[in-house]
């Protein structure tokens, strides 16, 4: 946790007794006992998402595996893989930083990219930037959804990576919006990519939760409705995209779970970091056949097919860069880029 943002709380909250009973001593016994438990007892042997074969992943963030087998309507091979990561931060650290990846084009809707990530990638658009939905804080999945598109016909030979915000919190649907008037979107990673100080203008519906604030069924119910609210998105643009998709999540949700194996019998919220439970890291993995496959390269051309002659490759490669250079020109004139 920043510690600008334990500053704040800490003036919000310090005179509140149910704040140091229901978040601050979970917190404190979670990071003394739980985290190290799971970090250096427990093994994690999750998947390295860029080791798998594909040519275009959509993540959908926060979504529980079994969440997604109750409500995906897109037609696959779904199977469950473990993440690297009980967070998003953790999911990006363990699979990206250290590696330089330039067949890889990272499309994102949520800040954590900008913030834990140094340029890894040929290229990330930052779709939050130009995206970014005032009344929820978050982008929304249609603009999400465009901006793949784009970025999958502005660079044909790279693999394509979509993060998507939903099902995570802020919740947005029509019965989230009825149970919360008030709640935190992911204004505080914005805050962090844009250097600002990060605070969260709400409180967080897993912190709502623990304090009693909402009901867990209630709960359940918007968490559910903002993936449906995203998939109708999800399964056009893997319509329309070429090549092998795979739809997956970084990490999944507690929901009040009590880990076993775990040294303390307690319940937990949300998704904090070094939890390695298996209702958090057990993530779907869903591939979709698409037409054919995209043709994978570094660098900035493409490769002609493998019977061209060497001129006939470079005039190829050269066009593909033209291409390229144009397609990437118009998600610049559309704000992705800067």
């Amino acid at each position: 946790m920043d510690l600008a943002n334990v500053v704040a709380n800490l003036r919000r909250n310090w005179d509140d007794p149910s704040w140091w009973r229901d978040i601050v001593v979970p917190f404190g016994v979670r990071t003394a006992l739980v985290q190290p438990y799971f970090r250096h007892l427990a093994s994690n042997d999750g998947v390295r998402v860029l080791d798998e074969d594909w040519d275009t992943l959509l993540i959908l963030d926060a979504c529980r595996y079994d969440m997604f087998v109750e409500h995906n309507t897109i037609e696959g091979d779904l199977s469950r893989r473990t993440s690297l990561g009980s967070n998003t931060e953790e999911f990006l650290v363990r699979n990206f930083r250290g590696g330089t990846f330039d067949d890889v084009v990272y499309v994102t809707a949520n800040p954590q990219v900008d913030v834990r990530l140094d340029d890894p990638f040929h290229e990330v658009v930052s779709v939050w930037r130009d995206e970014w939905d005032e009344e929820f804080d978050t982008v929304m999945p249609d603009a999400m959804a465009d901006a793949v598109r784009e970025a999958a016909e502005a660079y044909p030979n790279k693999r394509i990576v979509g993060h998507f915000v939903q099902p995570h919190y802020p919740f947005v649907g029509e019965r989230g919006r009825e149970l919360l008037d008030e709640q935190a979107g992911i204004e505080l990673s914005r805050r962090m990519a844009d250097g600002d100080e990060p605070i969260a203008d709400h409180m967080n519906v897993w912190d709502m939760l623990q304090r009693g604030l909402i009901d867990e069924r209630d709960l359940r119910a918007a968490y559910e409705e903002n993936l449906r609210i995203a998939l109708p998105h999800v399964r056009t643009l893997v319509e329309d995209l070429e090549g092998r998709t795979v739809v997956t999540s970084d990490h999944g949700n507690l929901i009040g779970e009590r880990p076993k194996p775990c040294p303390v019998p307690m319940e937990l919220y949300g998704h904090p970091p070094g939890v390695y439970a298996d209702s958090l890291v057990t993530v779907p993995w869903l591939t979709v056949e698409g037409e054919g496959r995209r043709r994978i390269v570094t660098g900035s051309a493409s490769v002609a097919d493998d019977t061209a002659s060497s001129n006939d490759a470079a005039a190829a490669g050269a066009e593909s860069g033209q291409d390229e250079d144009e397609a990437t020109d118009r998600l610049r004139d559309l704000g992705y880029l800067e």
